[in-house]
């Protein structure tokens, strides 16, 4: 039996035609209105809007009722009909029934893609975006803009297929009229239009392609916003800030924008270089005038990535681009330590892995010892003052000299020039001030900074090079990757008996296990959190904060800028969540899936795998990129010693 509409819903609406059409249960409810289903119709749904439609929002469904394809019916929740009061006031519309779709923002977030798309991998993360690509396309031919292009606008099904919805709010043109969006979402906006009052602008195809460009990233990237970084500079950065002043955190010129990526997150590079270049250009500052790619290049070349894709040799579940050195999917699992694709895995899947044998190819690999001692500067023995010193000092005794001769000059008539003593002593206190003055001449024509500046500059060089040498040359990165791999090896041996690690979870589901996926189970985006900012969602979600089990210290830490009063909201939020799962299981009784524990005990150890394997990869790289730094490093050491005992020298012999 279906559920009624709400009290302030009316139960029978007519359509364009005069219809009259009954109201059933609500499917969902957004901030313009609810959705309901309508009796005797199966595949239709009604949008009934909170406020009466206004004439031009009136006007503007009729017209897209008129501009209904059976190209765009395959692919939108296009409007079919206006729907009224029977009064005649205009209160919704009609449109086709959207079923087994979700929220493309449940595919993309690792946590319910996991839940809600079992089966999902990143060929099928790849082929959505590709189906996105098309539908916005598909509209952009038909003459239409989507303009608030963001995730709510998107469904996805499990056959990658894509339905968009909230079509009433596109802009469109008819007969030379423009029928404008008035609403827009600031995380999905171009810089450009960052800012401005939607109401007044006709947003252009270049317009979506920034929007589509920032959703095919979250597809693509695990839920990370292409623009949610880590600032380095001063102050907050948030995301349309960063959108506006086009600080694209993963592009090239990340570092001059003076962003980076988040911790975990990986760089551009895994994606193939064609798609990697549509990024740039889509999110470059120069894309406002020059334009973004547009939404058939994007399908285009998604497609063409399809082919390129070659499957994980450690963990079945990732398939990534063929032209990588290794799985971007396993370093990203090994460093934030979440499953990013189905756990479904097998016993005999992680049992093949020889520990042993694998431990003691991390031992064959020879430690690089400590970096050979560099020699002191003074060590060399006595360097020889340079040409350029010599001649100053030369320089100087022959200025010296000259004012030694010119402060003299008064001294014969002191001596052989019969003068009264009052004249004689005028002309010794000449020669005098007559020494001083040219004293003073000689330093101010002969100073010694251009070599002081050079010999500190030598100095603050050499110890720089010292510091280089230490990093590069020096055992520490080999030793940290040792003690990484050590702490590996401890989480696998606990990881191989499955049957205590289940006993294990089942005592302590409680307070642990079973907690933890409680707290899963609440997302930050539809949880209200107080003080949380809808446009500080994606940031959070960039840096690995997805649900309420995600909100711990270090996660929070992670974060930038991120607000006292805000980090108190989540913590409270987690807090309240906490309290609600002892009082609901306050008999001390938890469900237990036993076959889930298994398979995500599994799952752990694929991971942990797949973290030896490349850190093993990773031991040998930092070897040879030590050994080589000694070589290689070394003419750069003797170089900046030789210029620093040079300017040093230099300096003594013209004196300080």
């Amino acid at each position: 039996m279906s559920t009624p509409p709400a009290p302030n819903v009316p139960p029978v609406v007519v359509d364009g035609s005069g219809r009259m059409l009954r109201l059933g249960r609500k499917l969902g409810q957004g901030g313009e209105g609810a959705v309901f289903e309508l009796e005797g119709e199966p595949t239709l749904a009604a949008k009934i809007h909170h406020q009466p439609l206004t004439p031009l929002r009136a006007e503007k469904i009729r017209v897209m009722a008129g501009m209904r394809t059976e190209k765009i019916d395959g692919l939108a929740a296009w409007p079919t009909n206006l729907l009224s009061l029977p009064s005649g006031i205009p209160i919704g519309l009609i449109m086709p029934k959207v079923v087994g779709h979700k929220d493309i923002h449940h595919l993309y977030s690792p946590k319910s893609r996991r839940a809600e798309f079992p089966g999902a991998d990143w060929r099928f993360l790849i082929r959505v975006a590709a189906n996105l690509s098309r539908a916005v396309a598909t509209i952009h031919e038909a003459g239409g803009v989507i303009a608030d292009i963001n995730h709510s606008g998107v469904l996805v099904g499990q056959d990658a297929r894509v339905r968009l919805i909230d079509c009433d709010s596109f802009q469109i043109v008819d007969a030379g009229k423009t029928y404008l969006c008035d609403v827009g979402v600031p995380t999905f906006t171009p810089p450009e239009l960052q800012g401005l009052l939607f109401a007044d602008i006709a947003r252009t195809p270049n317009h979506d392609n920034f929007g589509l460009a920032v959703l095919v990233f979250l597809t693509l990237f695990m839920g990370r916003h292409p623009f949610a970084g880590r600032y380095i500079g001063l102050g907050d950065m948030p995301i349309e800030r960063a959108i506006g002043e086009g600080r694209f955190a993963y592009g090239a010129d990340a570092t001059s924008f003076q962003m980076e990526r988040p911790p975990g997150a990986p760089p551009i590079s895994i994606v193939s270089p064609a798609i990697a270049g549509l990024f740039e250009r889509a999110f470059a500052r120069e894309s406002r005038e020059r334009g973004r790619p547009t939404a058939r290049e994007w399908a285009s070349t998604l497609d063409a990535i399809e082919g390129q894709l070659r499957q994980c040799a450690f963990s079945p579940s990732h398939w990534h681009f063929s032209g990588l050195p290794a799985c971007p999917w396993c370093r990203m699992e090994a460093a934030t330590g979440v499953a990013l694709f189905s756990t479904d895995v097998s016993p005999g899947s992680a049992a093949h892995f020889d520990i042993d044998a694998y431990w003691r190819r991390v031992i064959a690999v020879e430690h690089p010892g400590a970096a050979p001692p560099l020699e002191s500067p003074d060590a060399k023995g006595r360097v020889r003052a340079s040409v350029e010193a010599v001649q100053f000092k030369q320089r100087r005794a022959l200025h010296r000299l000259y004012a030694l001769i010119i402060s003299a000059a008064p001294l014969p008539l002191v001596l052989f020039v019969s003068v009264p003593l009052a004249g004689r002593l005028l002309f010794l206190v000449a020669a005098v001030v007559l020494y001083f003055v040219a004293r003073t001449l000689v330093r101010l024509t002969n100073d010694t900074t251009v070599f002081r500046q050079k010999a500190r500059m030598d100095h603050d060089r050499l110890e720089k090079v010292r510091d280089e040498w230490q990093i590069a040359a020096g055992p520490g990165r080999f030793d940290a990757k040792r003690i990484e791999l050590e702490k590996l090896r401890g989480l696998w041996d606990e990881s191989r008996d499955l049957q205590k690690r289940k006993q294990r979870e089942r005592d302590d589901a409680r307070h642990g296990a079973a907690l933890n996926r409680f707290l899963d189970g609440f997302d930050i985006e539809a949880a209200g959190v107080p003080n949380l900012n809808g446009n500080r969602v994606p940031m959070l979600e960039s840096f690995g904060i997805e649900t309420a089990a995600d909100v711990v210290l270090d996660k929070l830490d992670s974060v930038p800028k991120l607000e006292k009063k805000t980090r108190d909201a989540l913590v409270d939020w987690r807090a309240s969540l906490e309290t609600q799962f002892r009082q609901e299981h306050a008999s001390g009784s938890v469900s237990f899936d036993e076959q889930l524990v298994e398979r995500e005990a599994l799952a752990e150890q694929m991971r942990i795998e797949a973290a030896l394997r490349s850190g093993l990869q990773d031991l040998q790289e930092i070897q040879k990129q030590t050994l080589f730094a000694r070589i290689s490093m070394k003419t750069k050491v003797e170089e900046a010693q030789r210029a620093y005992v040079q300017s040093s020298s230099d300096l003594k012999a013209v004196g300080r």
